[in-house]
């Protein structure tokens, strides 16, 4: 057996017998949803686990009160393993950030037990906040991905996929301005605002036909009126655009954009809206291919069937995607649920506390430990990460 392989052994060994701590972990957050930027309970769990197994625990990362980094090791290369903790507002953890986080711990702790054998630095690092509200840009910003040479975090899902992708995304908000009048009385007063909404919806959903194949459109009417017995005189609605490359985006949101202009321009209202910009929004994400056919090893040596990347489904958008053009990244997907439960349902979050979650969680701790003591190990496979890392990034440089 080489060292590289008794490594692996011996953090695997780690993971299992780490078992019942991370299943626990993950239990409590998904019992106790706590939301974006709220995570007081979370953080605290997490990091007492991580100060108990060694790592050296900073609470809190510079505006973020929820946030934290643990470290073991202090040369070499610094591996990042990212925990995400946050759930959705009445959809508690049906994106299993609760199995994502107690998978970062879980290496982090396994590979911390080995760094004295390895050539590097290993990092468990908490961003908060990412259901829509952007935990990681905040870090990156105030400088805590700087001095990361490479990291990774997996997502529990219907399929291995260790080469996954997320898409570009970008969100409006637009209301509709009319005039309020009496419904049955005098409703020839009234500048209906819910027939310009209801219009709008109905020009995008027209359009969809004509839109390439990897753009999606979602929405919500946040405000459709007031009573009905009035002709609404105000709506207010939010929808996202999605895509796997910017250029798309870029292309899709001016004629979406015409949609909501038509619906005012028929009924006579006034539109406000506000579209983010590309850097505003979620960027696709930069996979590092050689990475994740390390992580696709190691995963297959576990007995799961790993799957190639799709083009045109499943995928999401986060604020991973946005770091990974600064940092070689991987965000693999792990088999948790059958195709039929889809994630940010219900039934995801009922999935996110199953046998199949616990088996995730310590699957993916394995093979992301296995992945790191690779990249530790072998300066030639970090030197490959960081050089296809470059190629890509240079080739796409307004991360297209």
């Amino acid at each position: 057996m080489s060292d590289v392989d008794a490594l692996k052994a011996r953090a695997g060994e780690v993971v299992d017998e780490l078992r019942d701590e991370l299943v626990e972990l993950s239990s409590k957050m998904h019992a106790d949803v706590e939301l974006a930027f709220e995570e007081v309970k979370a953080s605290g769990w997490i990091t007492d686990l991580l100060q108990a197994h060694g790592l050296r625990v900073e609470r809190g990362l510079g505006s973020l009160p929820t946030a934290f980094r643990a470290t073991a090791g202090s040369a070499g290369p610094r591996l990042a393993y990212l925990c995400e903790y946050d759930g959705l507002p009445g959809y508690g953890q049906s994106c299993g950030h609760n199995v994502v986080a107690a998978a970062g711990v879980g290496a982090a702790i396994a590979l911390a037990s080995v760094i004295d054998q390895l050539d590097g630095t290993v990092l468990a690092l908490g961003t908060p906040g990412e259901e829509g509200s952007g935990g990681k840009y905040i870090l990156e910003r105030e400088g805590f991905f700087a001095d990361v040479d490479a990291m990774m975090l997996i997502y529990p899902g219907m399929y291995n996929v260790a080469h996954s992708r997320a898409v570009g995304a970008v969100m409006a908000t637009f209301e509709f301005f009319g005039r309020a009048a009496h419904a049955a009385a005098r409703p020839e007063l009234g500048v209906n605002a819910l027939d310009a909404m209801l219009l709008a919806f109905q020009g995008i959903n027209a359009l969809r036909q004509q839109l390439p194949g990897d753009v999606r459109v979602h929405g919500i009417i946040d405000k459709g009126g007031t009573l009905p017995q009035v002709i609404p005189d105000h709506t207010a609605a939010r929808i996202m655009v999605r895509a796997n490359h910017g250029t798309t985006l870029d292309e899709v949101v001016p004629r979406l954009d015409r949609c909501l202009e038509g619906a005012a321009l028929m009924t006579g209202t006034r539109l406000e809206r506000s579209w983010r910009t590309r850097a505003e929004g979620a960027q696709p994400l930069l996979s590092n291919e050689v990475l994740a056919a390390a992580f696709a090893d190691n995963l297959a040596g576990l007995g799961r069937e790993v799957r190639p990347r799709e083009e045109l489904s499943g995928a999401w958008s986060g604020d991973t995607g946005a770091i990974s053009w600064l940092v070689p990244t991987i965000q693999p997907q792990l088999a948790m649920t059958g195709t039929d439960v889809a994630p940010h349902s219900h039934e995801f979050h009922a999935a996110s506390a199953s046998p199949a979650a616990a088996a995730c969680i310590i699957d993916a701790a394995k093979a992301m430990t296995m992945t790191g003591i690779d990249l530790l190990a072998k300066p030639q496979l970090m030197s490959d990460v960081r050089a296809e890392f470059a190629k890509r990034r240079a080739a796409a440089p307004d991360r297209d």
